[in-house]
C-alpha cells in the first residue's frame, strides 16, 4: 500500500478486490470516499481522527490475520499491565 500524491491529496494502492467494501465503510463513517473511473479509491481526510479511521478500515481489509491478532494481543497486554485500564482503582 504505497501513497501516491496526485493534485494535492493522497491516493491509496489498494487491492482491486477491497475498495468497494473499505469505499463503503469509510462512508459509513462519515469520511468521503469514492472509487474513481480509474480504479483508484480517494478519500477526503480533514482530520487526524478522520486519518486514524482511514488508516483503521485499510489495515482491517487487507491485514494478514496474523498481524491483526498479535496487534490484538499487544493491547490486551498493554491494557493489563500496572496502570491499564483494567486496573482497579481503590
Amino acid at each position: 500500500m504505497n501513497p501516491v500524491s496526485f493534485e494535492g491529496n493522497y491516493c491509496l494502492q489498494i487491492p482491486l478486490g477491497e475498495r468497494w467494501r473499505i469505499g463503503r465503510r469509510l462512508v459509513e463513517l462519515g469520511i468521503p470516499a469514492v472509487c474513481a473511473g480509474d480504479g483508484h479509491l480517494q478519500v477526503q481526510v480533514d482530520t487526524p481522527l478522520a486519518l486514524l479511521q482511514v488508516r483503521s478500515v485499510i489495515r482491517q481489509y487487507t491485514a494478514r490475520r496474523r498481524e491483526l491478532l498479535d496487534s490484538l494481543e499487544t493491547c490486551w497486554q498493554l491494557n493489563t499491565e500496572p496502570g491499564g485500564q483494567d486496573e482497579q482503582v481503590g
